[in-house]
């Protein structure tokens, strides 16, 4: 039996393989939110050119979406794990009554702050303890915690609004660095610790194959059920880190707090499954569908429509994403096969 070989100057010969360019599907898949952020910027900038294209207006969205974006990071946590935690907006509404609550009544802010990330430590606890070891159902779970926290919310503030006494406390998010306030800062910091763990550790890449297929983590070797607890935890502790900025920054708070948070952090998260790396649950993504829904929902502001459009325009874009998300993963899935 005879074989043939190639000599080098037929190998140099050979054609080479042609790069192809991405076609529309792939760039409107990978950066379609993208488009549609800078597409809107440029509407409302040609509608509202003496308000909108500002540096003042740049800068109050970006400080007003600072406390959202840190929850939509914190939902990001066990969306990736595969779960969903509807008690984050409750925690946040906690965690503001809590450190008002607190402060007032003499405690040193710093502490304050302490006792309500403990707080939400110890109601991601509970939720990871429902679902991981007692195999409640997420939705079921979570949403009983967030039902005992809005009582408990009209407990600690007697049904009606709480108000921070506390300068020092206020000043934590409300003194401004470089023309913006620091409140932003923290977000940006919040964020890029989050991707450094989500992408760049043992940690993310665990979490991540739990959420894509427990049994196979599972037979890779995954502690998938401390992977799981723990992302509930983290989310909890987030959730309260927002509300107590919420609280420093906005020195009031509500008996009726939180809730209205959570539908447009999930819109944001899953915006970001469609974004920077479709198919996936990611910091970058979630950033930039929280800038997505504040450019809207300003700029819809700014156009004098009713409250009731920006609600709409929120919760079509949670739909959009939803679906647009579910599609972006069953076309990852059938390129992977």
């Amino acid at each position: 039996m005879s074989t043939t070989t190639s000599t080098p100057s037929e190998v140099q010969r050979s054609p080479k393989p042609k790069r192809s360019l991405p076609d529309f599907g792939t760039i409107a898949t990978s950066y379609g939110v993208i488009i549609f952020l800078i597409v809107m910027v440029a509407v409302f900038s040609l509608l509202l050119p003496d308000t909108f294209p500002t540096f003042d207006n740049a800068k109050a969205v970006l400080s007003d979406q600072s406390i959202p974006a840190m929850l939509a990071l914190a939902a990001v946590l066990p969306l990736a794990a595969g779960e969903f935690d509807l008690s984050l907006g409750a925690v946040l509404g906690f965690s503001a009554i809590t450190s008002i609550a607190l402060s007032d009544a003499g405690v040193p802010w710093p502490v304050a702050v302490l006792v309500s990330l403990l707080v939400g430590a110890a109601v991601g606890g509970v939720n990871a303890f429902l679902v991981v070891k007692v195999g409640v159902n997420a939705f079921i779970a979570t949403l009983a915690s967030a039902t005992i926290l809005s009582g408990l919310n009209l407990l600690l503030t007697n049904s009606s609004l709480l108000v921070l006494d506390s300068a020092e406390f206020g000043a934590l998010t409300t003194t401004e660095t470089f023309g913006i306030q620091i409140v932003l800062a923290y977000a940006i910091v919040l964020s890029l610790v989050l991707y450094f763990v989500m992408e760049k550790t043992p940690f993310g890449r665990y979490l991540r194959a739990t959420g894509m297929g427990r049994d196979a983590a599972r037979l890779s070797g995954v502690r998938v059920d401390r992977y799981l607890a723990t992302s509930f935890i983290a989310a909890g502790v987030l959730a309260a880190l927002a509300g107590a900025l919420l609280a420093s920054r906005g020195g009031t708070a509500a008996p009726t707090l939180g809730p209205d948070f959570l539908l447009p952090a999930y819109a944001a998260a899953f915006l970001g499954a469609t974004t920077i790396k479709p198919g996936y649950f990611n910091v970058w993504g979630t950033v930039i569908g929280v800038i997505l829904l504040a450019v809207g929902s300003n700029g819809l502001t700014l156009l004098g429509v009713a409250t009731w459009v920006t609600n709409i325009f929120n919760g079509v874009a949670l739909m959009i994403a939803v679906s647009a998300s579910v599609l972006v993963g069953r076309r990852r899935r059938r390129a992977a096969r």
